[in-house]
């Protein structure tokens, strides 16, 4: 297993020699990867870009044996839908999936576009068991975004254990209360939406 947590003097380039390593361990079934930026952009910290976002998608390329992947790309507000769509894209071969995380913690760029791309990468993975989207401070992220969240954790039977994170974002009540009517669709070990 691998953690890695690099701090907002990091460049681009640091994270994508960083991701060009971890991609030659091919046997790898593990990975937690913190990308967070230790100040909130709009306090003049660096933070890693789409740049970065397309190195993870390189990356996760050759990881078929992956079984648990952990993403922390928080606080990183130069991130976009267009960068979120390529983890997404990386996300969609890792068929032996069990276990996903991402944190997207105030990345202020990601909306529902991307968020989209994810789930739809997310819902291809016939094995997947456990599902944590920590979405807090995407004021971009809408009903829209909510009720894609919503129709995925609805199809993918797999899952067993779910954690959305909603906060100051742009989901409604509403869309919270649609999130966690899944809950009554099937039994889950554990079912929670935050907001």
């Amino acid at each position: 297993s691998i953690h890695w947590r690099i701090n907002y003097e990091t460049s681009d380039e640091g994270c994508c020699q960083l991701t060009r390593a971890i991609s030659c361990l091919s046997s790898l079934s593990h990975l937690q990867l913190h990308l967070p930026a230790d100040v909130y952009p709009f306090e003049g910290g660096n933070s890693v870009t789409d740049r970065t976002m397309q190195s993870i998608y390189v990356m996760l390329h050759p990881l078929i044996t992956l079984s648990h992947l952990d993403l922390d790309l928080s606080e990183n507000g130069q991130i976009t839908d267009v960068g979120v769509i390529d983890v997404g894209r990386g996300i969609s071969r890792l068929t032996h999936l069990l276990s996903f995380q991402i944190k997207l913690r105030n990345c202020l760029e990601v909306g529902d576009v991307g968020m989209s791309h994810v789930m739809d990468s997310i819902q291809s993975l016939r094995h997947l068991s456990s599902l944590s989207l920590h979405l807090y401070g995407c004021p971009k992220m809408t009903d829209a975004g909510g009720r894609k969240i919503r129709d995925v954790l609805r199809a993918l039977t797999s899952l067993i254990n779910v954690e959305v994170t909603v906060t100051a974002t742009n989901i409604s009540g509403v869309g919270v209360t649609d999130l966690r009517s899944v809950k009554d669709t099937r039994k889950f070990q554990k079912f929670a939406v935050y907001n």
